[in-house]
């Protein structure tokens, strides 16, 4: 599984916030965007990215600390929300 896999806007998070439910799918797509792989991305790399895309702010910081725990893996990710849990259930099942 790579973070290309999750790139369903995940709704109702344990965080329950928009803010942080944008966060996490902004980390996923720099994530897919810069190798495709899991990995623990920095809050420079994250404003490094964002402000290529456009639309950044620093309030942002706020949501990343909290979120960016939930994006260090497909396990961590799949804790994060339910659409994400159940897109990393699939894979096993699809394995299979």
């Amino acid at each position: 599984m790579n973070p290309s896999d999750f790139q369903t806007y995940p709704w109702s998070s344990v965080l329950q916030n928009e803010e942080s439910e944008i966060i996490a799918l902004n980390i996923i797509t720099i994530l897919k965007r810069t190798g495709d792989e899991w990995r623990s991305l920095e809050w420079v790399e994250y404003e490094a990215e964002r402000k290529k895309d456009g639309g950044f702010s620093s309030n942002e910081a706020y949501y990343f600390d909290e979120v960016q725990p939930y994006t260090v893996s497909a396990k961590a990710a799949s804790s994060f929300c339910a659409i994400w849990a159940k897109v990393y259930e699939n894979s096993f099942s699809v394995s299979k």
